[in-house]
């Protein structure tokens, strides 16, 4: 459901979030109560030590606030989990009940504190009862960890724009918003942007990066324009699995209605599949951007992962590789000697070594695995099969990959002898840009092209190095006519529709089946998470039974 509403402010957390946290505050007190239970009515007759009195009113104290909690939270169980996700009224208790918990949580860290000191000053030592006194420091250690979990909780869910929600988050802002439009930097941005700087922190050490500032904002304002606070986490999840539910049905109806048993691939393309050995026959083709030829270009895009790469596709080459072609084996005396111009690379050239898995090491040319701010590894390599010279460029697999990649807002091309019009992916672009900045320095290409001159120069990559290698086929179009580019994966978003027109030619992009990467911008997860809020608008089942369909 939208954002609770209690305390004057709107939470992280919906109204039916709170079954669970119920359940499991209710499975902790309920045998603490019948403990306490148990223990003072075998004891109290013989608690006749100087300490009695007080161990009996803590005991009455513990057990009247442990019965209090157990009902506020079946209270809560029963009003949360009332109505479909979108039905507030339904629930339209749980504030108070959220009230009532919140009294007795001060009630309980009164109590507590009282119980330390008394623990403190032995008032509970009792040597006719020692069970008294060991259940009273169990009691008190188990509410203190209880309260230090719901602070952290609320902390947590805790929403710093919560208090100007209705001024500042409205929908209509977003509603003409496409690829070609800046997206604000509002509260919530600098909101996101903190998270992101912290996270990134956490994960690689890189939050207080200073080249990175402007990527975490232009991530910060692609995260605040998707989650608006309009729905919370859980109902984007229990959105998700409905979605997927609606969607299964509709694909099993499309599918009985349209082929009925018969083989589906017969109505899409002239490719032959054959279900009993999972193969596709596709036609013969001399074409650059033919099957055939997208398939062996892919082996490039593969390579330049190196060692994951090599491990999934050429484990035993890669043991070998790694054994005979790295540095550190320069002893082995019937391995040839390759020169090797690897940049970034470890200190035995490792990843090179599963690199040339993939590449003969003759027909390796260049490697760069540099991967710091704007920079994404690839390499250079001769492929005489095909007569291209291969530029192949690494996908997202780093944190700095995944700043680059949410780093969304459409700028101008900014490439001589194109209009102001193009427009482009800001992160993608500025990886393209150092890219074609080290290629100049390098001089490589002029040279390898002079030296080949019936060669021609091929592009390609994965995912976030599809969408590089399209934008850096656009800086080295003009001085290489011939030049072109094949992109798996391309990210959602990477260019504007004319710049996608006037790519055709020589670009062809290619997408894997229900790929989600390719489908993936600012206006299509909008657009998702209005799918999302439509389909929870329309089901009436509670939120707590979704996760269990």
């Amino acid at each position: 459901m939208p954002a609770l509403e209690a305390f004057g402010r709107k939470w992280e957390i919906g109204s039916d979030d709170l079954v669970y946290p119920s359940i499991r505050n209710l499975l902790i007190r309920i045998p603490w109560l019948i403990a306490t239970a148990v223990v003072y009515s075998k004891k109290h007759k013989t608690l006749e030590c100087v300490g009695a009195e007080y161990i009996e009113y803590f005991l009455y104290g513990s057990m009247a606030i442990l019965s209090l909690m157990a009902l506020g939270d079946i209270l809560l169980i029963y009003n949360s989990s009332r109505g479909g996700i979108m039905e507030t009224e339904a629930r339209r208790f749980v504030p108070l009940c959220l009230y009532f918990k919140f009294l007795l949580y001060v009630l309980e860290l009164a109590w507590n504190i009282l119980g330390t000191y008394g623990l403190t000053q032995r008032f509970f030592v009792c040597k006719e009862a020692p069970e008294t006194h060991i259940l009273i420091q169990g009691l008190i250690i188990c509410n203190w960890v209880i309260l230090g979990l719901f602070l952290f909780f609320w902390l947590f869910q805790y929403d710093p724009c919560g208090s100007n929600f209705h001024t500042e988050y409205k929908l209509e802002n977003y509603e003409n918003l496409d690829n070609t439009h800046e997206l604000p930097f509002t509260g919530r941005s600098h909101l996101w942007k903190y998270r992101l700087k912290i996270l990134s922190c956490l994960i690689c050490g890189e939050g207080k990066s200073k080249s990175l500032q402007n990527v975490y904002e232009e991530a910060a304002r692609g995260f605040a324009y998707v989650f608006d606070g309009i729905l919370v986490f859980s109902d984007i999840v229990a959105g998700l699995v409905l979605q997927c539910l609606r969607t299964e049905l509709l694909r099993k109806k499309l599918n009985e209605n349209l082929y009925g048993a018969q083989n589906p691939f017969s109505y899409k393309s002239s490719i032959n599949y054959d279900p009993m050995t999972r193969k596709l026959t596709v036609p013969e083709s001399d074409d650059w951007n033919s099957i055939p030829a997208i398939l062996h270009y892919l082996n490039y895009a593969l390579a330049i992962f190196t060692i994951p790469s090599a491990y999934y596709y050429h484990a035993g080459k890669l043991a070998k590789a790694l054994c005979l072609k790295t540095q550190c084996c320069n002893f082995v005396p019937w391995r040839k000697q390759y020169p090797i111009f690897a940049e970034h690379d470890n200190c035995c050239y490792g990843k090179t070594a599963s690199l040339r898995t993939f590449i003969k090491d003759e027909d390796l040319v260049y490697a760069s695995y540099d991967n710091s701010d704007f920079c994404c590894p690839f390499f250079i390599a001769m492929d005489h099969s095909t007569k291209s010279i291969i530029v192949a460029i690494r996908g997202s697999f780093s944190t700095v990959d995944m700043l680059v990649d949410i780093s969304v807002t459409p700028i101008p091309i900014d490439f001589p002898g194109y209009p102001p019009n193009f427009k482009a992916h800001r992160g993608i672009l500025n990886v393209s840009k150092v890219i074609k900045r080290k290629l100049d320095q390098l001089d490589i290409l002029p040279k390898l092209a002079k030296a080949y001159p019936e060669y021609k120069i091929l592009l390609t990559g994965l995912s976030l190095g599809a969408g590089v290698a399209t934008l850096l086929s656009l800086a080295l179009r003009f001085e290489y006519p011939t030049l072109k580019c094949i992109a798996f994966s391309t990210p959602g978003g990477t260019v504007s529709y004319d710049v996608a027109e006037y790519c055709n030619d020589f670009v062809t992009s290619v997408v894997y089946g229900d790929d989600l990467v390719p489908r993936l911008s600012p206006p299509t997860v909008k657009f998702a998470v209005n799918q999302i809020e439509s389909i929870l608008y329309t089901s009436k089942t509670p939120k707590v039974r979704n996760f269990f369909l």
